[in-house]
């Protein structure tokens, strides 16, 4: 390269004249094109991108506390919209979509306080958000319940993860439930650390019942060729991941396993590289495994995911404009994982 080459395009100042719409406001970020701007610009264009693409499949992966953190109705009405192909998804996120659709709620609280006294009054932190113990206890033995009947309806058969979290999303009502709004959408929603969430404790609950002889099985290893077949039987994929870990591990393991690799890649993330941790590693280094495509259009935007996705969603939903309609590659071709009867 030369070195004009790396001089061909001045930093454009942002100016706020007056009111802006989310997307003016993100044009500006990219007419700056500098720090966590440039980068929240690049991850709109990327999901634009991707949703334009009549042949890309699209995972959203999701790890850390979104759910109770605000993000429940954002990613349901994804769903819905088509606009979310695949989620991948800690089990504890579920956990928390759950206590709502059971009537349960999160409260605003504050990461100042003191937690002996929140234990005293049997309410739950998660950094600023309050959770009541009876929200959890009331979805023991809901959720206990719904096992039994799972149980009984399959007699011995064993579950994937996304065939479990459909089981529950068909006895879920509230429309604003990710797992009720994924069972009525067929999107396939994968629960990879089922059993490290308290939908592990409540199998326990479930199982040691008086009575039970045949406890509900899941199979995590039913999940590979699922969603490894979804992979390769979509002609490009994409992935948006928030946080990383187990999520992120799954996502890009089925595209190396289906030998696709990822075309569009936007990773979320407040975590460094240096531990090797996944939630940190850079999508560069992704490549090196054959999980991401050398040439693939991605970026790593580091901030907080409740801040920047909804950012990201309100942009790239006014660009494509209410008259946009999207029919996502695999349900047109009838490749999805089908509900077992």
């Amino acid at each position: 390269m030369r070195r004009e080459d790396f001089l061909r395009e001045p930093v454009k100042h942002i100016k706020i004249n007056g009111k802006l719409t989310v997307d003016e406001l993100i044009q500006q970020f990219k007419n700056s094109g500098s720090f966590g701007a440039g980068r929240l610009s690049t991850a709109c264009d990327i999901y634009e991108h991707m949703l334009r693409d009549e042949k890309c499949t699209v995972f959203l992966a999701l790890a850390g506390a979104v759910v109770p953190a605000g993000m429940r109705s954002l990613i349901a009405d994804l769903i819905r919209e088509n606009l979310i192909d695949v989620i991948v998804s800690t089990g504890a996120n579920m956990v928390h979509d759950a206590i709502e659709a059971l009537g349960g709620h999160h409260y605003k609280g504050h990461w100042i306080v003191d937690d002996y006294l929140l234990y005293k009054y049997h309410i739950y932190r998660i950094y600023d958000v309050f959770v009541p113990e009876e929200d959890f206890t009331r979805l023991d033995y809901k959720l206990a319940e719904m096992y039994t009947e799972i149980a009984a309806e399959k007699r011995g058969k064993s579950l994937s993860s996304n065939e479990f979290a459909w089981e529950l999303g068909k006895r879920l009502s509230d429309k604003n439930s990710i797992l009720r709004a994924a069972y009525e959408e067929k999107v396939p929603i994968f629960l990879p650390a089922l059993r490290d969430s308290e939908f592990g404790f409540i199998h326990w609950l479930h199982a040691s019942r008086e009575g039970c002889k045949d406890p509900l099985l899941v199979d995590a290893f039913k999940d590979v060729p699922q969603i490894t077949n979804i992979c390769k039987c979509s002609p490009r994929n994409g992935m948006i991941v928030i946080g990383g870990g187990v999520p992120r591990n799954t996502v890009q393991s089925a595209a190396l396993a289906s030998k696709r690799g990822m075309d569009y890649a936007i990773v979320i993330t407040m975590d460094r590289p240096e531990t090797g941790g996944l939630s940190g590693s850079t999508l560069t280094e992704t490549i090196s495994w054959g999980k991401v495509k050398g040439k693939a259009d991605k970026v790593m935007v580091i901030g907080d995911a409740v801040i920047t996705f909804p950012l990201i969603v309100a942009s790239v939903l006014e660009r494509l404009g209410k008259e946009f309609k999207r029919t996502p590659y695999l349900k047109r071709k009838n490749l999805l994982p089908v509900e077992e009867a």
